[in-house]
C-alpha cells in the first residue's frame, strides 16, 4: 500500500466543525451556534445552508466536548423494564418524539425487569454523562426511598408518590383503580377479583388502595387479589387459579391490558361467557384492547400527557412540582357487561 494513499480498510476522517464552516463559507462559532441552539441567533438561510453542509460532510458535533462547554449533552437516558409490553412502547414512542421537538436524543436500555441489570443501566448512563434519566423501576416503594438519586436526575415514571431527589410522573392509578371497580359494581357484581403484577401483599399500591376503597365505599368484602406479574402468562394463570376457587368471581379488574389477555384466554378455555359469567375492566387501554373478542372495556392512559410532563419534569426540574398525576379515562366496550349485543 502506498503511504498516504486512501484505501477500503483505511480509518475515515471525522469531519470536524472547521470543515463545516469551510464548505458553508461560515465561520466556526456560527456552526456552533446552529448546533447548540445559540448562543447567538443565526439567520435561517445562514443556519440552513451549515445543516446542509454538515450532511454532506456526514458531521455530527461532539456530545461529550459540547457538554463540557454548557454543561448539558443533550442526551437522556431510558431505562425499559420491558420492551413488549405495548404500552411501555407507546410511552417511549411519545417520549421519543417530544426529546426530538427539544432538540434531544434518547438512550434506551432494556433491563427485563431485573434490579441487578437496572442498577448497571444507571450506572451506564450516569458515566454516559445524559442529562436526565427515565426510570420504570423494578424496585418498590420502600427500595426507592432508601436509594442514593443525587448521582443524575432522576424521573420516575409509573410512581404517583413523591420520592425524595426526584421527579414522578404517573397515572393517577387510585382513581383508576377505584373507577373500574365501581364501573363493574354498577352492574351488580358483588365482590370484584383484582389481577395485579406486584405483590398481594403491598397493601400501599395506588391500585391495590383504589380496589379496596371502592367496595369499602360501597359496603362490599372486596375479592381476592392475586400476582399476575404484569404478563399475559401471569393474567392467564392467577385467572386459572381464580376460576378453580370454590367461589370463582363473576368479575374481574386486570392491572393492566396484559393481564387481561391471558385472562380472556383462561375464561373462553373454561367454556364461560366473557361479561355473562366473568366481567373484566382492564387497565392501560393500549391498542390490543380493541382486537380482543369481546372488546376490552379499559381505563385507558393518556400516553401524551404523560410524556409531556415526563419531558417538562426533565428540562425544568425547577418549575415542576415532584410528583405530576395524569388522569385516565374509562372507555366503555363489552367485557363489562356494557354494549353486550354489539
Amino acid at each position: 500500500m502506498t503511504e498516504g494513499k486512501f484505501t477500503e480498510t483505511s480509518p475515515r476522517k471525522r469531519a470536524t466543525r472547521a470543515d463545516v464552516a469551510r464548505l458553508a463559507n461560515v465561520s466556526t462559532a456560527v456552526v456552533s451556534y446552529v448546533f447548540n441552539n445559540g448562543p447567538r441567533n443565526v439567520s435561517p438561510d445562514t443556519a440552513e445552508r451549515v445543516k446542509k453542509a454538515a450532511q454532506l460532510l456526514n458531521y455530527h458535533p461532539n456530545s461529550t466536548a459540547r457538554a463540557l462547554r454548557t454543561g448539558f449533552s443533550k442526551m437522556l437516558g431510558v431505562i425499559v423494564p420491558d420492551f413488549s409490553n405495548p404500552f411501555s412502547a407507546g410511552i417511549y414512542e411519545e417520549l421519543q418524539n417530544i426529546a426530538a421537538a427539544h432538540g434531544y436524543s434518547l438512550f434506551y436500555m432494556n433491563v427485563h425487569s431485573d434490579k441487578k441489570a437496572e442498577s448497571k443501566a444507571i450506572q451506564k448512563l450516569i458515566e454516559r454523562n445524559v442529562d436526565a434519566i427515565f426510570l420504570s423501576s423494578t424496585r418498590d416503594y420502600a427500595q426507592l426511598n432508601m436509594s442514593h438519586l443525587d448521582e443524575a436526575h432522576f424521573i420516575f415514571m409509573d410512581q404517583p408518590r413523591p420520592i425524595s431527589g426526584a421527579k414522578c410522573v404517573s397515572t393517577d392509578f387510585y382513581d383508576s383503580a377505584y373507577q373500574a371497580v365501581g364501573h363493574l359494581i354498577s352492574h351488580g357484581h358483588r365482590s370484584v377479583a383484582m389481577l395485579f403484577g406486584g405483590s398481594p401483599k403491598n397493601s400501599i399500591d395506588k391500585r391495590v388502595q383504589g380496589w379496596y376503597d371502592a367496595h369499602l365505599d360501597a359496603n362490599l368484602h372486596p375479592g381476592p387479589i392475586i400476582q399476575s406479574f404484569y404478563s399475559r402468562e401471569g393474567g392467564y394463570e392467577a385467572t386459572t387459579e381464580l376460576l378453580n376457587s370454590a367461589t370463582p368471581p363473576s368479575a374481574i379488574f386486570a392491572a393492566s391490558d396484559l393481564e387481561a389477555l391471558g385472562a380472556l384466554r383462561a375464561i373462553h378455555e373454561r367454556g364461560l361467557h366473557v361479561s355473562k359469567d366473568v366481567a373484566i375492566v382492564s387497565f392501560d387501554g393500549t391498542v390490543d384492547s380493541l382486537y380482543t373478542w369481546p372488546q376490552l372495556t379499559t381505563m385507558q392512559q393518556n400516553a401524551h400527557d404523560i410524556a409531556q410532563k415526563a419531558m417538562q419534569a426533565a428540562l425544568e426540574p425547577e418549575t415542576t412540582p415532584d410528583v405530576q398525576l395524569v388522569e385516565a379515562k374509562l372507555v366503555i366496550r363489552q367485557s363489562c357487561g356494557c354494549n353486550a349485543n354489539k
